[in-house]
């Protein structure tokens, strides 16, 4: 824009990439997609997994997040996104505004139920009381932050349709300061993020686990940390870029693609830690495959009879003088599978509940439990368990 004078030819010939949030948008569509699909196939293999609540969140936020990408898209085709408000028609840059408005209504509760799906993932992971109840605190905000939000959107022009109305007659109703909406927002939802980042810390850095297990669960919660770094860049446009004095020149970008990554990357770090059993169960799968392959080349029959994935076992009944086979059809991957896989807590990465239950918070048992008898009998000794929570 440097020596280029507004109204100029050449400035209103300038474009800033009008194709990236296109690229973005598809991008994204892929990228939910595609981890939407092994979240769903992780909860077919292992429901107890993933809860309801979890569920529900996570195909909302979903369905909202293909709705900005779409809307990002539309914004590029007929919105006249990457070029100066000035050389854009003044239809056009109605349609901008319009559209705007439905972005309103798909990133805000995105983002609620994006954080509501990770808040519902550490409510089921970490079985101490003191950190539930912090997480249903965050879960509160995040409610109510999005619901104010929703009103305001709603309400911020009167009447409703003056948002976009008032570019052809200024007359025709009021607005209030909505860059100041976009700030006050930006804010409880930035605090919101540093919570939810900090939350998991105290308890992954005390769990005493191989060290490769340890780094695998720290990257994964480290991925949530990913949204906090986005709303913190659009918190920065906000209050540095001056978005209004020309809209669908800073449209393009920045905007555009914090409101498409934000909810996605909570969507995708409360989908990632359910897919452990998953990855076990296809390793497991590719593992005898490459061994039944290998004794196939070998030549070797009986190595081959060994790894399928199911067999027979057959039971010598005798009678008298007179023998019978019982064949019994077992299902290997059955054989393989124990109780620990199929829950989603910090248990999980212990050999036995009663470990885990040995070396968590006491007031996350109750005393008519078995759990909750077995880790007061004392015959739970540390020595024991391999894995432990330090004091």
């Amino acid at each position: 824009m440097a020596g280029s004078s507004a109204g100029s030819p050449e400035y209103l010939a300038e474009t800033n990439d009008p194709g990236l949030d296109q690229r973005v948008s598809i991008a994204f569509i892929v990228i939910d997609t595609f981890f939407l699909l092994v979240f769903y196939t992780s909860r077919y293999f292992n429901p107890k997994a993933v809860g309801l609540p979890m569920l529900i969140c996570n195909t909302l936020c979903y369905v909202l997040c293909m709705g900005s990408a779409a809307t990002g898209i539309l914004m590029v085709k007929i919105g006249g996104v990457g070029y100066h408000v000035a050389a854009v028609p003044v239809t056009t840059f109605q349609t901008w505004l319009q559209l705007s408005k439905v972005l309103e209504f798909t990133y805000t509760p995105a983002v609620m139920f994006g954080k509501l799906a990770a808040l519902f993932l550490y409510y089921q992971v970490f079985e101490v009381t003191g950190y539930r109840r912090v997480i249903v605190s965050i879960g509160v905000i995040i409610i109510l932050q999005g619901i104010i939000s929703l009103i305001l959107a709603f309400s911020i022009c009167r009447p409703f349709r003056y948002f976009w109305t008032q570019v052809v007659d200024v007359n025709d109703g009021t607005c209030g300061d909505v860059m100041l909406f976009y700030k006050s927002y930006s804010i409880p939802s930035l605090v919101t993020d540093v919570a939810m980042l900090v939350i998991p810390w105290p308890i992954l850095v005390k769990l005493r686990i191989p060290l490769s297990e340890k780094i695998g669960l720290l990257l994964t919660f480290l991925a949530a940390s990913l949204g906090i770094i986005t709303c913190a860049l659009r918190f920065t446009v906000f209050f540095t870029v001056p978005l209004f004095s020309d809209p669908t020149w800073y449209a393009s970008g920045g905007p555009m693609i914090y409101a498409l990554v934000e909810p996605s990357i909570y969507m995708i770090a409360s989908i990632l830690p359910t897919t452990r059993h998953l990855y076990r169960r296809v390793s497991r799968k590719a593992r005898q495959a490459a061994q039944l392959r290998s004794a196939k080349i070998e030549g070797s029959p009986k190595n081959s009879s060994g790894l399928s994935q199911s067999t027979e076992l057959g039971a010598v009944k005798k009678s008298g003088t007179s023998s019978r086979v019982i064949t019994r059809h077992v299902e290997i991957w059955q054989a393989n599978t124990n109780s620990s896989q199929e829950e989603l807590t910090m248990g999980e990465w212990y050999q036995n509940r009663q470990e885990w239950n040995q070396f968590r918070p006491t007031d996350t048992l109750s005393p008519s439990t078995p759990e909750a008898e077995a880790s007061t009998s004392g015959k739970i000794t540390t020595s024991q368990a391999p894995y432990t929570i330090s004091a």
